[in-house]
């Protein structure tokens, strides 16, 4: 696996978050990367796979330019999950089972909270969006993608979205070859 200058590319998504949107709903959008996969091990040649190695997410104004406003009082958390989750490119209400944006979920590439600067009514840290990094993969574990889609997934917490926001994420990816036996236990690991 290469994490390097040569190797590595960056992959990014992003939607916005409707004011208003109930607690307990989840949205996404999805991320065909079946341009840099090839599931298929043939011969003596390898299969290829998207390794992911470092995920960034920005929860922001709908510009993309500057944070929430200082009365935000949603919050929720942003997830990456490898897999279909049967909805199309544009953004979509998804249907998630009980702890698919945590970390028992084998799909779940990365993950990380964010609540307003009002969450709960009552402010910690004045006009400061407050962030929780939940699940990382790494330069030497980075996860590797065998699937063709990617889902960035915004999970509305408690509190209602009270303006309109948007999601964002920035992937930091190499293609890597996988022998025959890597590759077939990552296809079986990667359905939903």
């Amino acid at each position: 696996m290469a994490y390097d200058l040569k190797s590595v590319f960056y992959l990014d998504q992003q939607f916005d978050i409707a004011s208003g949107t109930a607690a307990g709903s989840e949205t996404g959008k999805t991320m065909d990367i079946s341009a840099y996969i090839d599931p298929v091990a043939k011969g003596r040649r390898s299969g290829v796979g998207l390794a992911i190695y470092k995920v960034h997410f920005d929860w922001s104004d709908t510009t993309g330019n500057t944070t929430v406003i200082s009365t935000e009082k949603g919050g929720g958390r942003a997830a990456m999950i490898v897999g279909d989750l049967g909805f199309t490119g544009t953004t979509a209400t998804v249907a998630q089972n009980d702890f698919t944006l945590s970390n028992s979920n084998q799909n779940l590439i990365a993950s990380q909270d964010f609540f307003g600067p009002l969450y709960g009514g009552a402010s910690a840290s004045p006009g400061m969006v407050q962030e929780l990094e939940i699940q990382m993969p790494s330069m030497e574990v980075p996860y590797v993608a065998v699937r063709d889609t990617l889902n960035l997934v915004w999970g509305q917490a408690l509190t209602a979205q009270t303006t309109t926001a948007n999601i964002s994420v920035r992937l930091e990816c190499a293609q890597i070859k996988l022998d025959a036996a890597v590759l077939n236990q990552l296809l079986r690991t990667q359905t939903v």
